[in-house]
């Protein structure tokens, strides 16, 4: 049985139903619950401060996953600049116990795609047994540089087809598994792909979230992806998926090799 962070690559073309992700404009997502202020990080003046919005902790600690006693976090990050983002976000992430002593402190570099809602999460972030834990604190950087797209660049564009949603076993540990394909539906081909799901109760809040990588997607390719997070106490009643890529990566774009002339 493959973990909740494993890829499964054989094609499929159908699917139960569809979330097209469009990378060009705003995606709608679903509200997260509004237990954060939005904070926001400087940037140039000639541009919108990207915010990080909405901090949600989930808890694996009463019924502890494959992991252990773990949290799940996730936030969701909005760029309203159109044609600019960046390809560095280091985000800090402050764990703290009941009395507000800090657990642990860790860095997570993120990147800000132009014109879109993202989701951020870490994963599988350890809880020491003997520990109440007591809050989570995400600090985004104080100041960052927005890089403008050239006119003719195209962001990408990808498809996800969500299909089967079961309760799967890892080890003595249930867990919710959601498979799906994604399609590359832009004009490049991409050497990392990165799918983001989230699971949502009748509430419209999160009760799982599970992230996976696709690697390699070339121009029209499809590929099947799984995600996974322990099993939620609360019923799961639909599951967003997004499809994403780091375009402000020179490496993550695959590059033609040879002469293209000898091909005639």
């Amino acid at each position: 049985m493959a973990s909740h962070r494993t890829v499964k690559k054989t094609a499929y073309a159908t699917g139960f139903f569809v979330v097209v992700i469009g990378l060009v404009t705003l995606v709608v997502l679903p509200l997260l619950p509004d237990n954060t202020q939005t904070r926001l990080s400087d940037t140039t003046s000639s541009y919108v401060p990207v915010a990080l919005e909405n901090v949600v902790v989930i808890p694996h600690i009463a019924k502890p996953g494959p992991k252990g006693k773990t949290i799940d976090i996730v936030a969701r990050l909005k760029n309203a600049n159109p044609r600019a983002g960046t390809g560095s976000y280091p985000i800090v992430f402050t764990v703290k116990d009941s009395t507000n002593e800090v657990i642990s402190r860790f860095t997570q570099d993120a990147y800000v795609l132009p014109g879109g809602l993202q989701y951020l999460v870490a994963l599988d972030v350890p809880i020491p047994s003997n520990t109440t834990l007591g809050g989570v604190d995400v600090q985004p950087p104080t100041a960052i540089t927005l890089t403008p797209l050239p006119d003719n660049a195209r962001l990408p564009d990808f498809s996800v087809f969500l299909r089967d949603r079961k309760q799967v076993m890892s080890g003595a540990y249930p867990m919710e598994q959601q498979t799906g394909v994604v399609t590359n539906n832009s004009t490049f081909d991409w050497e990392k792909v990165e799918v983001t799901g989230v699971a949502l109760n009748t509430n419209g809040s999160i009760v799982g979230v599970g992230r996976t990588f696709v690697g390699k997607l070339l121009i029209g390719e499809q590929r099947e992806f799984t995600l996974q997070w322990p099993f939620p106490d609360d019923q799961t009643v639909r599951v967003v998926a997004l499809a994403s890529t780091n375009i402000y990566s020179d490496a993550n774009v695959v590059h033609m090799i040879g002469d293209p002339g000898k091909l005639r």
